[in-house]
């Protein structure tokens, strides 16, 4: 994105107008690959991930699937497994970690959700047999 989302460019200057002493948002989006879309096709830029320092909070977006079978694929699919080898590393450096959505499944593949309570607005299915 060549602008911060609007939501911390808007606390950027929230801040300083009412003379609020904080730090500043800076906001990168950060790939894998050379070429990032949108589940809409929309291309976005990004820095390479391997050009990005340590960031101090990482916002995992969705993955645009929302049915079992093309999640469990997606998230079989090499970009987001590496996704997820540097989300852990920045993670194991202190980075924090949130998600939107979908992007759950991701951050739970990694491994960092395990034997955490995790809230979530997307409820496990439950299976009975017959």
């Amino acid at each position: 994105m060549t602008r911060k989302p609007s939501v911390f460019a808007t606390a950027n200057e929230l801040a300083e107008l009412f003379g609020i002493i904080s730090l500043r948002f800076e906001v990168s989006a950060v790939g894998v690959r050379s070429t990032v879309r949108t589940a809409q096709g929309l291309k976005v830029p990004v820095i390479p991930v391997a050009k990005r320092a340590r960031p101090d909070l990482v916002v995992v977006p969705a993955l645009g699937y929302k049915m079992p079978d093309p999640l469990i694929a997606a998230l079989g699919r090499s970009d987001v497994i590496d996704a997820g080898h540097s989300l852990r590393r920045w993670v194991g450096h202190g980075a924090m970690t949130a998600a939107a959505c979908i992007g759950t499944f991701v951050v739970a593949e990694t491994g960092l959700l395990d034997d955490r309570p995790t809230p979530s607005s997307t409820r496990p299915s439950t299976t009975t047999s017959t």
